[in-house]
């Protein structure tokens, strides 16, 4: 796709968005046009502000952070190519203990208030979609009984084409499949098997997902 036809499209877009039709004076051509230039000149901040906030991770190509993002490297933190991530709303945090490792895939979008904490290792797939304050944990970091007592930490491993809706909750331990898909509200104690649906307290089967 050219950039001409890139622009072309965001154009007919943010028409939707603001008139729920295309253009229809010379007006509304130049606020549209006026407000795809304010998108792209905050895209191009959110490219800087990702230098800045990611500047202790391994990062890829054309990375964006909108807001401000906390980060704890302790460990090692990963991003691949074309991530977004969203911390304007609520504040995100992605947090990697020592010898831990957080991976994050090519064009996965991470939106405002996540908390993501590792104390072993997280890794989140390509083209993944993670919502608004989503948590994600590792580690218990102390035992239900003895609250002195640590309770181990297991990986969390996230497949390519996961979408994880507002404020479900991934605990220590479990593998989501691709094309899976986490509803709003989720905790998540149990490996997903690829293309499903789950959902509740804990989450459960609800059907399986058109692979299509």
């Amino acid at each position: 796709m050219t950039i001409k036809v890139r622009i072309l499209e965001r154009l007919r877009v943010l028409s939707i968005d603001y008139y729920e039709r295309q253009p229809q004076s010379t007006k509304e051509n130049i606020y549209i046009r006026w407000v795809l230039l304010k998108t792209m000149l905050r895209g191009f901040w959110d490219f800087i502000n990702a230098g800045i906030k990611l500047r202790h991770c391994t990062t890829g190509k054309m990375v964006t952070v909108k807001g401000r993002l906390k980060i704890v490297a302790r460990g090692k933190i990963i991003i691949g190519n074309n991530c977004k991530i969203w911390s304007h709303v609520g504040i995100t945090q992605i947090s990697a203990g020592p010898r831990a490792t957080i991976e994050i895939g090519d064009n996965t979008f991470i939106n405002a208030g996540t908390i993501i904490t590792s104390r072993k290792h997280i890794s989140i797939g390509k083209n993944c979609h993670i919502a608004n304050q989503v948590i994600m944990m590792d580690d218990d970091f102390h035992d239900v009984a003895e609250r002195k007592t640590t309770s181990g930490k297991e990986a969390i491993i996230i497949g390519d084409n996961v979408w994880i809706a507002t404020r479900a909750m991934i605990l220590k331990g479990v593998t989501i499949g691709e094309g899976a898909v986490i509803a709003a509200g989720a905790v998540v104690t149990k490996d997903v098997a690829p293309f499903t649906l789950v959902g509740g307290v804990p989450a459960k089967f609800i059907r399986q997902i058109d692979k299509n």
